[in-house]
């Protein structure tokens, strides 16, 4: 029957395509209109761009994304779908199959666990894996896409909207034949398609077919017709101005929204690598657990020396208490500074997408410049201290003569380690040497550079009279040794004891000058940006400042809008229905007497446009309002650039009074030492030693600890800087190109890994200077480091300045000299 072809193609039209089709064809639509945003400016790159996660995410889905099988469910809402409100659900949910995974398997391999189940992390590798696991990254991502996925619905408003329809039924009426009986087969078919014109019209072409067959007497009848039909407004929402305001507001909202996930990937990469709760922090807190682990072996040793002096007659128990009480306090600081970093390295692990249970092992490169002391020269320290408890513990029952000799043999051979540990210092002290001999910089205290070349020369003269006076020491050794004998066992054990404090305090002579030295050598780097180029910079490059100047000026076009609202309605009409002739069976064999021609206008008068003028006086509101917002935002940013800069001057100076304070710790500690260990014959302890002594040992930890967090916060807020300038470059993987600090002077000292400094500028970085070498040897081969600085879009706007330099490479320098 002639209906049939008809009605076949309907059900398979009313089939459609497959979810993969569709999936498929909203990503050939989508990611091109997130590359053409990209395509603007090398500032509005995002990288991947793809939301299907990289192989070996936490966040994968191995199973088909257009039918996954049905996951886990909480058993108590699964009754509600099978019986909801007790009837019966759908037995069908099952058929894509079940599973019983959330997560998918296997993922954990990608972390690269070492034989341990350890995950050693360090700045990149951290970056790393928070970009392939980061829910908060990937939620990010989404959004870009679903704006532009949002914006094809736009873009298709003004496309061919094709329809199709056909209506077929068959009616039976009565029985026996003609004329009581009546079998009629009715198929009516409509194609055609709407367009949305951009000047306001609508336009719609319509053909629409009819057939009528009876089955009993076999007669038909085809009739067709075919609409075209015009609407064009002259007054309200007429013109492009009031017609594409919503395509032009999607396709604006889609550029904001990537160049605000440009930005997103910026403070995303600081936030994981350097800022407050990223992996500078932790490397902080690990600073920070071994400070007090170094205190509490200083408390440790102080007291079993306490303890010795007690059993001597030599100290009275109130200062024993004094020390056992300080002890007990520095136990408890180990133990808060462990759950410290335990907590932050937990949340860190949270951050970056793993979960908490997963054990992480830090690279603490960076903390190696505050390792202050050689760990020979503390080895050393840490046998001779036993050595001299081991003689005390001896006291009134001195040892046998060949026990003696054994003991002055000992004593020997710690003292002959003690030149390795002069030649150490000594290196220090050059590195040092090298720093002062620099011209001093822009903002330099000529006073403080003269106080350290006084401290400077007078260390240096220290290590000939070190050496002067370790051979006198080594000499008195060879002689007592010499000269033991069974009737002098008592004078032989004072002399091994006397020549071991001896020993020992050339030896802390020897670490006080390592430690100022190397306590000089940690500097911050140098940020030479002016307060006028960095505010013209960020004016011209922030990228959430173009959004708000955008949103200004969609504010204003709304305006423009609404006021077409108020006009009254005045619309021009043009239709023509072309129909065929009903007395033959020729579906387009159109007659003109059988068409209708109409061409007519539409007014309704502006009688009532209340809420059309409250719209209209929103919309003027708004738009003082986006031009506030723009000004407030620009406020906003000159207030955080300044902000940072004094910020980080605030620090700098901060820093160099912490280290001045470490310093003068250190020094009030070693001298608090060479009182205790003071000759036998007077008491080497009294309540003014215990208190210097306790008192010391808290300055020093204290010092130490505020001299690593002025280190870290500088850091941090030298990144700050570069965020809030817009001047942090990113490469395709979410890497910085031109993050890593400036070297106060290339050519001064050694660099922290015992190479020259930097050698041009593009080791300064900064967006106007060359391209750095990409960061770190860790990350993966990827393609080159993009433009040295971000650009204004396309349109004849001139290329960003680049501020002073602030950056250029890796974030974390290698550790300083002696490290």
């Amino acid at each position: 029957m002639r209906a049939t072809p008809i009605l076949f193609l309907a059900l398979v039209s009313a089939a459609g395509c497959t979810r993969s089709f569709y999936r498929s064809s909203a990503d050939r639509e989508t990611y091109p209109i997130v590359a053409e945003r990209e395509r603007l400016s090398p500032a509005f790159d995002i990288g991947r761009t793809r939301l299907e996660p990289r192989p070996g995410s936490r966040l994968g889905d191995p199973f088909n994304p257009d039918r996954p099988p049905k996951p886990p469910d909480d058993p108590a809402a699964a009754v509600f779908m099978t019986r909801p409100n007790g009837i019966r659900g759908a037995r069908t949910w099952g058929k894509d199959g079940y599973t019983d995974m959330i997560e998918p398997p296997g993922w954990d391999q990608a972390l690269g666990l070492d034989a341990r189940g350890v995950l050693r992390l360090d700045q990149d590798r951290a970056t790393e894996i928070a970009l392939l696991n980061s829910r908060e990254y990937q939620t990010a991502l989404e959004d870009v896409y679903l704006s532009a996925l949002a914006l094809t619905l736009n873009r298709f408003e003004f496309a061919l909207h094709w329809f199709g329809r056909n209506g077929t039924n068959n009616t039976h009426f009565g029985s026996g034949g003609p004329p009581t009986e009546t079998s009629t087969l009715t198929s009516n078919s409509e194609l055609g398609f709407t367009r949305n014109l951009a000047a306001g019209g609508q336009l719609l072409v319509d053909f629409a077919n009819s057939l009528v067959f009876e089955s009993v007497n076999g007669t038909s009848l085809v009739k067709s017709n075919l609409l075209i039909s015009l609407t064009q407004p002259l007054l309200r929402n007429f013109g492009r101005k009031v017609r594409l305001e919503t395509l032009t507001q999607a396709e604006r909202d889609t550029l904001y929204t990537v160049r605000a996930f440009a930005r997103f990937r910026k403070q995303f990469w600081a936030g994981v690598a350097v800022q407050n709760g990223g992996y500078l922090d932790l490397l902080l807190a690990l600073q920070t657990l071994r400070n007090t682990e170094a205190n509490l072996k200083r408390q440790e040793e102080t007291y079993r020396l306490y303890d010795e002096l007690f059993r001597g007659g030599r100290a009275s128990v109130v200062e024993l208490d004094q020390f056992y009480q300080s002890l007990q306090a520095a136990r408890q600081g180990v133990i808060d500074a462990r759950v410290g970093l335990e907590n932050a390295q937990d949340a860190f692990k949270l951050r970056l997408g793993v979960p908490p249970r997963i054990p992480v092992e830090l690279d603490d490169t960076l903390l190696q410049r505050f390792v202050l002391v050689d760990p020979k020269l503390d080895g050393l320290r840490d046998d001779l201290e036993a050595f001299q408890r081991a003689r005390q513990a001896e006291f009134g029952d001195p040892p046998g003569v060949e026990p003696l000799r054994r003991y002055f043999a000992a004593l020997r051979g710690l003292a002959d380690r003690i030149p390795a540990a002069d030649a150490s210092a000594a290196a220090d002290l050059d590195g040092w040497r090298r720093l002062l001999d620099r011209p001093l910089r822009p903002g330099d205290d000529p006073a403080q550079r003269a106080r350290e070349q006084a401290t400077f020369n007078a260390l240096r003269d220290a290590l000939p009279e070190a050496a002067a006076d370790l051979a006198k020491v080594a000499a008195a050794i060879d002689r007592h040794l010499a000269a033991v004998a069974e009737g002098n066992r008592r004078e032989a054990w004072e002399a091994v004891t006397q020549d071991a404090k001896v020993v020992l305090a050339v030896l802390d002579g020897v670490i006080a000058v390592q430690t100022q030295a190397r306590i000089h050598l940690i500097e911050v780097p140098v940020i030479d940006v002016g307060e006028a180029d960095g505010l013209a910079f960020a004016h011209e490059n922030r990228l959430d400042l173009q959004n708000r100047l955008g949103a200004a000026t969609d504010a204003w076009r709304k305006v423009t809008v609404a006021a077409n609202a108020l006009r009254g309605d005045l619309n021009v009409i043009a239709a023509a229905n072309l129909g065929t002739d009903p007395t033959h069976q020729k579906p387009f064999d159109f007659a003109a007497q059988a068409s209708q021609y109409t061409v007519g206008l539409q007014f309704e008068a502006p009688l009532n446009r209340l809420a059309e003028r409250n719209a209209y006086r929103a919309s003027l509101i708004n738009f003082q309002r986006a031009k506030r917002a723009y000004v407030a935002q620009s406020d906003q940013i000159e207030f955080q650039i300044r902000q940072d800069l004094r910020q980080l001057n605030r620090l700098r100076v901060g820093f160099g009074i912490a280290r001045q304070q470490l310093l003068s710790a250190a020094r009030q500690y070693e001298n608090a030492r060479l009182i205790l260990l003071g000759p036998r014959d007077r008491r080497a302890a009294n309540d003014t030693t215990t208190l210097n002594l306790l008192q010391a040992l808290s300055s020093l930890l204290a010092a130490r600890n505020a001299l690593a967090a002025n280190y870290i916060a500088f850091e941090q807020q030298r990144i700050q800087l570069l965020l809030d300038l817009e001047s942090l470059q990113l490469d395709s993987r979410g890497f910085p190109t031109n993050a890593a600090p400036r070297r106060p002077d290339p050519s001064a000292g050694r660099d922290d890994a015992g190479d020259p400094g930097p050698r041009g500028p593009a080791d300064a970085g900064g967006p106007g200077g060359p391209a750095p070498q990409p960061l770190g040897p860790s990350r993966p081969a990827g393609p080159p480091p993009g433009p040295a600085g971000p650009s204004r879009p396309a349109g004849g706007r001139r290329r960003a300045r680049g501020p002073a330099r602030v950056g250029g490479g890796p974030v974390v320098a290698p550790p300083p000299p002696g490290g």
